[in-house]
């Protein structure tokens, strides 16, 4: 007869169950420092990112100055304007921040918290001084007519400026796919400067704007400049593209009403005339 042990005749309930290490150790964890780090990328941190603020403002201020001639009540009202803006932006940080002191323990409330910090990097990215801001509104108030012509002017110089070099860039990148004449890359170049406007802001995603915008770009004046097989790899790169629209308005790369102006035109095709409407009657929406 087999005898079996005492202990290996155990019931399951009288034998010490082996302690696994708590699930708290795995559990999902956002210090203070890292929030910051992912709030204010690439800056590192609120302190390192307000230091940044200030200096693009003076650089602007000292830009405007010099091709404006402002006056010293200009400049003051204009630094008022844009402490403004940077108040505006650190409140919104406070509130999220407190906030994210309730959720630093649960991943799914801090998803929640995070989408509240993705438009404010929107804004940092886009430029905090730019089109909506204080800053903005008032350089449009405070300038005089002749003043704000001026800047215009250099503004639009140097927003096309960025926008060749933005565009040099991602033809390196194209070029790696396809070979291109010099003359075929100086027509590429023409035609994304003739035929689209620059991003609302230049950034990391600057090589996903151009081959966007080159996605945009008539087919029937980009085609003839290549050859068949050239043509084929460029579709490749556009077909890629196509839909970074939604990404990069949301990032903030592309303005708003490109989407809404596109929505426009599907909702026009959808649009038909009754057959026995005059040609210069109101169009009629079909259910």
């Amino acid at each position: 007869m087999l005898l079996v042990p005492a202990w290996c005749a155990a019931a399951p309930d009288d034998v010490e169950q082996v302690k696994l290490p708590e699930a708290a150790n795995r559990q999902f964890f956002m210090d203070d420092n890292n929030f910051e780090v992912n709030v204010f990328q690439p800056s590192g941190n609120a302190k390192q990112a307000r230091t940044q603020i200030e200096t693009k403002l003076r650089l602007q201020l000292d830009e405007l100055t010099r091709v404006c001639e402002l006056t010293d009540a200009q400049k003051v009202k204009l630094r008022l304007a844009a402490s403004s803006d940077v108040k505006k932006l650190f409140d919104e940080y406070d509130v999220i921040r407190k906030k994210f002191h309730d959720s630093k323990h649960d991943q799914d409330a801090w998803n929640e918290a995070w989408q509240e910090v993705q438009p404010m990097q929107q804004k940092m990215t886009a430029g905090l001084f730019g089109d909506g801001s204080f800053f903005s509104k008032s350089i449009r108030k405070t300038l005089s007519e002749e003043q704000l012509a001026k800047f215009e002017d250099v503004n639009r110089e140097r927003r096309r400026y960025r926008y060749r070099a933005a565009i040099e860039s991602a033809m390196v990148s194209l070029e790696n796919s396809v070979a291109l004449l010099h003359s075929q890359h100086e027509a590429i170049v023409t035609l994304l400067l003739d035929e689209t406007k620059p991003p609302t802001a230049f950034g990391q995603y600057d090589q996903q704007v151009i081959l966007y915008q080159l996605s945009r770009l008539p087919e029937s004046k980009l085609k003839p400049i290549l050859n068949e097989r050239q043509w084929k790899t460029v579709q490749n790169q556009i077909n890629q593209n196509r839909g970074m629209e939604q990404f990069l308005i949301q990032q903030g790369f592309l303005p708003k009403e490109d989407g809404e102006i596109k929505l426009l035109k599907s909702k026009k095709k959808r649009q038909t005339l009754p057959a026995d409407a005059a040609v210069d009657s109101e169009p009629v929406q079909q259910p």
